[in-house]
């Protein structure tokens, strides 16, 4: 009798400590993703503001990139690579996260990464490489960005 006097006291009071352990984090992983259009900007200051937007649409669980940002490295500037042929869809991970990634040589990858921080925004970073040229050196840049439904 005593025995399951203290479980159904404790059970409760473990179950509500660990919602409150958890935050409000765990709270709103559920909460539902608004479809629609999304715009923003990545965060580097080299180029023109708006060379700097990135756009794209949330419908059904797939993201579609409509536009895509310019980055620079010194004093080149990158070239449209995921929307060249069309506009890019992707499926929207458990995470609330989406990647867009193409092929620049063997095994580097332009990507586009974002994540959802709220139904409503998302934080990413958008990485492109260059090849070696006369205004530039070869390598990499990686800039932020963030959107808000529109």
């Amino acid at each position: 009798m005593f025995r399951k006097e203290s479980v159904r006291i404790l059970l409760p009071a473990v179950a509500l400590g660990t919602l409150l352990l958890l935050g409000p984090g765990a709270a709103d992983a559920g909460v539902a993703i608004k479809t629609g259009a999304y715009r923003g900007k990545t965060l580097q200051q080299a180029v023109g503001s708006p060379y700097r937007s990135i756009q794209f649409t949330v419908m059904r669980g797939k993201v579609r990139l409509t536009k895509e940002p310019a980055v620079a490295r010194e004093d080149c500037v990158s070239a449209p690579v995921f929307t060249i042929d069309g506009f890019p869809t992707t499926k929207l991970g458990k995470d609330r996260a989406f990647t867009f990634t193409h092929t620049f040589l063997g095994t580097e990858f332009d990507k586009i990464h974002g994540r959802f921080v709220a139904p409503d925004e998302v934080e990413g970073y958008a990485i492109y490489h260059f090849s070696a040229q006369d205004l530039c050196s070869g390598g990499r840049s990686k800039v932020n960005f963030t959107a808000k439904h529109k």
